[in-house]
């Protein structure tokens, strides 16, 4: 996650909601669903602005969505082998291929 600056000056354990700017899931193959489906909409309820979903099968693929009038809308889709820029929260060039599972 990415938070505003100073979000875990006093609590280095866990962040008010409003203060995250990003979410990112990492789609595991045990959990697609509460990863796809459920989580992203606790993060909407939450106003979290963005919502990253990394999926790796078949291959590693980053899916950017933005929070707009309560629900996330996929933005970008950056896929393994290319780089991808992406404008929000912050610039940052990405490709997929480099991110592996754990």
């Amino acid at each position: 996650m990415v938070t505003d600056a100073g979000a875990t000056a006093e609590d280095t354990v866990s962040v008010d909601a409003d203060a995250v700017q990003l979410v990112v899931e990492l789609v595991s193959p045990g959990n697609k669903t509460m990863d796809r489906k459920f989580k992203p909409l606790l993060y909407a309820e939450a106003v979290i602005p963005q919502f990253w979903r990394l999926e790796y099968d078949p291959a590693p693929r980053l899916i950017v969505s933005e929070l707009y009038a309560g629900r996330y809308v996929e933005t970008t889709t950056a896929l393994a082998g290319a780089t991808t820029r992406i404008h929000a929260p912050f610039p940052v060039d990405i490709d997929p291929a480099g991110l592996t599972s754990l």
